[in-house]
């Protein structure tokens, strides 16, 4: 047994559960960084003059960097390592940040957000797996759905942070307190962060052994003479697995209700603050409703990961899926009372954040061990069309005439055919298992 293998099958060192709070925490103030300008988003609008179109193209702006940093800047990660990486990141959205607040016109704070994007998508890309290759075998599942819940409650916070900042010091105060948090983040990630094993071993950087055996001695492990034995990952295979037989209309359904489930989220976790204002409620209301609609964000993708050992996960996500679009449209006319709205408000963040950890979920049951990893990078890369597009649609819907209450309505039909393409995965799934049934026997009686 190798000492990486009995690293991750021991139990969590000190230092492996600093690692992966650590991820968390910067998780964390990734989804603030992203999802500020969701709650001053309306005060900008009105102080500069902005027309919902454009509105949507700021709202649109960080996750379009978002999009780009993940497909084009983190697969950096496998060469340069994943704490350098994840470092930058850290640097660049803190300077993101910095820059918006300072902003003197919107092709200026439209830049400034393409760069905190690009940041997030960095880190949203190599956090998970960072967190994943700290923990160990028993408790992998749980540091993954961790940093997963950070990112809402780093939502959460942007969002009483606005409350609190917006009237007394201005929007650029918001952007101010990011700058400063992540900047702190970045100090102690230098400090405290620790590379990848796993990517040490694999990639082989310079002085790889003398920083593995730091590590290790870090966990309470003797110092080792050699790197373990490099394995090989064969990512062309698992690429051409993934349109290999019946496998071709799974990945192209998992990119359906992925896509379905990322258009209805951002448009949601974008727009809500400001379609409650439309919908004449005060900024301050409509920041509650952002507030609730990412709280129960969070309690959806907990209560997914409880339910996901209790109930066939590709059930249960076309259960969220379906129930999360009769919630926009129970949102849609709810928006009349507060105390209703709100209500509505936390269901619907529960439902459309379950969607999305629910195919995070059902990937690694459609392949093989192989392709997982590619499987579900490439559905986050195609997902992100969704994720950018929404608030830019819902920004010229709503320039054109179209009430708030007609707008949840108009996005609730992503969610019904996130709803159809993960009932036509489980029908694949079940074909797939009675297949393999039907293949036992010959199998057997071929041996005998």
């Amino acid at each position: 047994m190798s000492i990486l293998e009995q690293v991750k099958d021991g139990p969590m060192s000190r230092a492996q559960i600093r690692a992966v709070v650590l991820c968390l925490i910067m998780n964390l103030v990734d989804g603030f960084d992203l999802l500020a300008t969701s709650f001053v988003g309306p005060t900008i609008a009105r102080e500069w003059g902005l027309s919902p179109s454009r509105v949507g193209v700021l709202l649109s702006s960080g996750l379009a960097g978002m999009a780009f940093g993940a497909l084009f800047i983190a697969p950096l990660a496998d060469r340069v390592g994943r704490r350098r990486l994840t470092l930058s990141g850290l640097a660049m959205a803190s300077l993101g940040m910095l820059f918006a607040a300072m902003s003197q016109n919107f092709g200026q704070l439209v830049a400034s957000r393409l760069i905190t994007g690009a940041a997030v998508g960095v880190m949203a890309a190599s956090l998970p797996v960072l967190a994943s290759e700290y923990a160990n075998n028993r408790r992998r599942g749980l540091a993954v759905a961790l940093i997963t819940t950070g990112y809402g409650l780093g939502a959460v916070i942007a969002g009483i942070s606005t409350s609190l900042l917006l009237s007394p010091y201005g929007w650029r105060s918001v952007f101010i307190i990011g700058s400063i948090a992540t900047a702190v983040l970045f100090g102690l990630g230098l400090r405290f962060l620790p590379e990848s094993m796993d990517y040490l071993v694999a990639c082989r950087p310079r002085d790889a052994l003398a920083r593995l055996n730091r590590i290790l001695v870090s966990m309470g492990h003797s110092e080792v003479g050699e790197l373990p034995e490099k394995k090989t990952s064969p990512r062309k295979v698992a690429i051409e697995s993934l349109f290999r037989g019946r496998n071709a209309l799974r990945t192209v359904l998992i990119w359906l209700a992925f896509t379905s489930a990322m258009t209805t989220f951002y448009f949601a976790s974008s727009w809500t603050p400001t379609l409650l204002l439309e919908a004449g409620m005060s900024n301050q209301q409509g920041i509650s409703g952002g507030v609730l609609f990412s709280l129960g964000g969070v309690m959806g993708a907990v209560l997914l990961g409880v339910l996901a050992s209790r109930v066939e996960p590709r059930r249960l996500t076309a259960i969220y899926f379906g129930v999360a679009a009769l919630a926009l449209v129970l949102f849609s006319v709810s928006l009349g009372s507060l105390a209703s709205a709100l209500l509505v408000a936390v269901l619907v963040g529960l439902l459309l954040n379950g969607s999305v950890s629910g195919i995070n979920v059902i990937i690694p049951t459609v392949y093989p061990a192989e392709a997982r990893a590619t499987a579900l990078g490439m559905a986050v890369a195609v997902s992100r069309l969704g994720a950018v597009l929404a608030p830019l649609f819902a920004g010229f819907l709503l320039e054109a005439g179209w009430a708030p209450e007609s707008m949840f309505r108009v996005f609730a039909i992503p969610a019904v055919i996130g709803a159809l393409a993960t009932i036509l995965l489980r029908r694949e799934g079940s074909r797939r298992s009675t297949e393999e049934a039907l293949v036992v026997p010959e199998v057997a009686k071929g041996a005998a």
